[in-house]
Parts: C-alpha cells; structure tokens; sequence
C-alpha cells in the first residue's frame, strides 16, 4: 500500500468487462481489495446490503437497470460511493449530485486519483462492524 493505510474492501459495479479490469487492477494496485467487478443490479444490491465494504466504485448503467438503489444502499450505510457514468450530472437523481462521480470516458491517472480521494473517505475495517452494531441495538 502507497501510504499505509489499511486494506479496504472495494465493491465495484461495472458491466463493462475491460473497464471492470482496469478499475480492478488500479483498486488492486494501491493495495486494496476488489469485491467484484459485479456487472449485474440484482448482485449489486445484494453486496451493497451485506458486505462488509470500505467504498465502491459505481458504474451508473448496468445490466438489469442503474445503480442508483446501490448507491442509496450504501449512502445509507456510510460506504462513499464515486459514480462513474458517461452522461453528465444532469442526468443524476438531485439526492447523488453531490457525490464524487468520474465521468466516462477518463484515463488511467483520473481514475488512480479519484480512487485514492475515495478510498480517503472510506470506511475502515472495524468502523462498519461497529456501526451495523449499534444500528441493531438502536432497532432493539
């Protein structure tokens, strides 16, 4: 890892194959763990529900509609999310403008950069546990 920071847990959406790789190696390359790449919404939502994740890299159409539900998934959690579409924010819902998002296409050094300012604001390991516990206990 570049600056000594903990692994993380990346979840990526992508359906796009040769983008899912790159994004993959350029998450693997700062020394982090890809969950994914998942082309799929269904399979998304599940992730985005369950795992244990630091942030997530969100293509906005995948197979099975957008991600936006995704996005309100973790949001919700606290995982940041960057958005990665190649229409512009005016296609957004309002609630995700102000979101990171990385418009398609981008190079290599905008997508290193965008995920190093992501994984900046993640969650660490420990923090969601913790923060999942205390939202039972609340329920209970």
């Amino acid at each position: 890892m570049t600056d000594g920071a903990a692994r993380l847990r990346v979840l990526v959406v992508e359906d796009e194959p040769l983008i899912g790789m790159d994004i993959e190696d350029a998450v693997a390359g700062l020394g982090h763990d890809v969950v994914g790449p998942i082309a799929e919404l269904d399979e998304a939502l599940d992730l985005a529900t369950i795992a244990a994740l630091g942030c997530a890299i969100l293509d906005i159409n995948i197979l099975g509609g957008n991600a936006y539900p995704v996005a309100d998934i973790l949001l919700k959690r606290g995982v940041p999310v960057l958005l990665l579409s190649g229409y512009g924010e005016q296609t957004l819902p309002e609630r995700l403008h102000e979101e990171a998002r990385l418009p398609k296409p981008f190079t290599g050094a905008q997508l290193d950069k965008e995920i190093r300012d992501l994984c900046a604001r993640a969650v660490h390991p420990g923090q969601q546990e913790r923060a999942e516990a205390d939202l039972r206990r609340a329920r209970e």
